[in-house]
């Protein structure tokens, strides 16, 4: 109930707005409940994220273990499987770039994407591409923050960008990125 009502602070008003006090008040919940479960509401955000995170790895692993050997179906696979994900719960999106106000939710976006980089190189490596694996990783990493962006796009009315062109084109720029020299 408190990571759900956290959740929803932050995608309305930045991960500063999850408050004991304001997650109480949303929860209907008391003090003394929310510090049985949380030493604070920095706690209650890593949970929030780490969650998120490991949601986001599991589905990406998955997808990539069903399409096969083929990097482009691998690639797409993993847009299609966040995808699904970010738009059964949007508030996720802001979570994947929020993170980088807070100096220890920053500390864990960028242990989740050097995690996830190392899923590119580990998993997408497999289908054998003549590149070194530090340029690999860059190229990942390259992905990984261009990709944050084309979710926001996608959520964003003001823009053409959709989920179609997300993944569409989404796993061609991914593809181009991890294969470039």
């Amino acid at each position: 109930m408190f990571r759900d009502a956290g959740l929803q602070l932050w995608a309305d008003s930045g991960w500063a707005a999850v408050t004991a006090p304001a997650v109480c008040a949303a929860t209907g919940l008391d003090a003394a409940e929310f510090a049985a479960e949380y030493d604070s509401a920095e706690d209650l955000l890593g949970d929030i994220f780490d969650e998120g995170t490991e949601d986001r790895a599991a589905v990406v692993l998955a997808a990539i273990e069903a399409a096969g050997p083929n990097l482009h179906a691998r690639i797409h696979a993993c847009l299609v499987a966040v995808a699904d994900r970010l738009d059964a719960d949007p508030r996720q999106s802001t979570v994947l770039v929020e993170a980088v106000g807070c100096p220890s939710l920053r500390a864990r976006r960028r242990a989740a994407n050097r995690g996830f980089a190392a899923i590119i190189v580990g998993e997408l490596g497999l289908a054998q591409l003549p590149i070194e694996p530090e340029q690999l990783q860059t190229a990942a990493h390259f992905c990984l923050g261009g990709l944050a962006e084309l979710f926001l796009a996608s959520q964003d009315a003001g823009t053409a960008i959709d989920r179609t062109l997300l993944v569409e084109h989404g796993t061609l720029l991914f593809e181009a990125s991890l294969t470039a020299r």
